[in-house]
């Protein structure tokens, strides 16, 4: 809390802003993943809402952002197709957010359920209908904060056809990021105060755009989960992302001359979690009604473990899983479908919701191993090593989930063979785990 009171502080005793300097206060969260409820290292909507009300009654220019994938990763976003996370983050008062992968997690036409229930407006330049309609509410978003003329430009990673399942989303596309975040600065530079690019395509990217794009500002990062402390300048651009999980919330400083259009200062930092005051009472409230509906059906333990298991233990430990429920000859999880770790002591069924909470089904691939060998990304994403011992021409048995198979089937339609099973892959695990407990 000390590293907090010292930023506020210093925010506070800054003095007032005289002739056209001004000064711009941007908070910024990304990758939510409808983490509301404070659990572990994560803050929890309630205690970020007070940390944002804090700054707002201290002062004048504040801006709230959030870069995307604001759902998927809990019981509560999942069984409600994401519908609560956004009511929620409602009476967070974000002034802005872009669209991330993740919102397609339930069809692209769900977006539209979450622009009529968001009070602030979802971004995105470059994500279209299959009709080339805008998936979001607007490409950008210029907004005048006491005296201070700010364009905000939403824009998403054009990879995320393969980060998403086909099924709800056909047709749709993605422009090239780049392309379509010049376009709208050369139109917009010079004509505002404070360019920010609101991104979820990932830090190395963001600092690709930084680099190569002239004229931006700010760019205020999501997609890669990177812990950014301090932001990194690129150049006269200031690039930042907050972690993930609400594990942190971001704080930039801008003194702005607004008739030059000029930065005359920028500085950033990230507040952890266990630095945020106490929670918002009604927001707590909000969480609570909305994770209380879901308690009977995941807040009851199902083993104990003696020690924390990493994602890449658990990679190993899922695909181990799923071969024996299918009596397959391996099994394939794909890591960025592991979203938790699990740690020591009770598992409950909701963890194991966080560690799979996308609703994945149990299927079976059967394919040359020159297909398996591509599935198996080579060895990258493959804890065994089995890419290099895959035999090109012999037809294997492979077990998975059904968006690592939908993806698989889409490539190769006419040369793999899948099976749907009707189970979710959270409960076959769940029941392995009642069952077999943990090593």
């Amino acid at each position: 809390m000390k590293r907090l009171l010292i930023l506020m502080v210093s925010v506070l005793m800054l003095a007032p802003a005289v002739g056209e300097e001004r000064r711009l206060i941007i908070l910024h969260t990304n990758d939510f993943h409808g983490r509301i409820k404070q659990e572990n290292e994560f803050a929890g909507a309630a205690r970020i809402t007070a940390f944002v009300n804090q700054v707002r009654e201290n002062n004048e220019a504040v801006l709230f952002l959030n870069a995307g994938d604001s759902i998927s990763g809990t019981p509560v976003s999942t069984l409600f197709e994401g519908i609560p996370i956004f009511e929620v983050m409602n009476m967070m008062g974000y002034d802005a957010a872009a669209l991330g992968n993740h919102e397609f997690d339930h069809g692209f036409r769900q977006i539209e359920k979450f622009r009529d229930i968001a009070n602030y407006p979802l971004l995105s330049i470059n994500a279209y209908s299959p009709n080339g309609e805008l998936l979001a509410d607007a490409p950008l978003l210029v907004k005048d904060i006491a005296g201070i003329k700010v364009a905000i430009i939403g824009v998403i990673t054009e990879q995320t056809p393969r980060m998403i399942i086909p099924l709800g989303n056909e047709d749709i596309y993605f422009a090239d990021p780049k392309e379509a975040v010049e376009s709208a600065v050369s139109g917009l530079c010079g004509k505002v105060d404070v360019m920010i690019v609101l991104s979820h395509v990932g830090h190395e990217e963001e600092l690709v755009l930084a680099r190569e794009t002239n004229c931006i500002d700010v760019i205020v990062g999501g997609h890669s989960h990177t812990v950014v402390d301090p932001g990194v300048m690129v150049g006269q651009t200031l690039v930042v992302q907050a972690g993930k999980y609400g594990s942190h919330v971001g704080i930039i400083e801008l003194n702005v001359d607004t008739k030059t259009n000029k930065m005359l200062s920028v500085k950033s930092e990230l507040i952890p979690a266990k630095e945020l005051p106490g929670p918002a009472p009604e927001v707590a409230a909000a969480v609570k009604a909305w994770t209380d509906r879901v308690a009977g059906q995941v807040d009851y333990e199902i083993a104990k473990v003696s020690r924390d298991y990493s994602k890449e233990e658990l990679q190993i430990i899922l695909e181990d899983i799923l071969a024996d429920a299918t009596g397959a000859e391996f099994g394939f999880y794909n890591m960025g479908g592991i979203r938790d770790i699990l740690r020591k002591g009770s598992v409950t069924a909701r963890n194991i919701w966080t560690i799979e909470p996308f609703g994945n089904n149990l299927v079976t691939i059967r394919a040359k191993g020159s297909i398996v060998r591509r599935m198996l990304g080579k060895g990258q994403d493959d804890p065994h090593r089995r890419a290099a011992s895959i035999d090109n021409d012999r037809t294997y048995l492979v077990a998975t989930n059904s968006f690592i198979g939908s993806h698989v089937k889409k490539d190769d339609p006419d040369a793999v063979e899948i099976t749907y099973d009707q189970a979710l892959i959270r409960y076959v695990i769940i029941d392995y785990i009642k069952e077999h407990g943990l090593q």
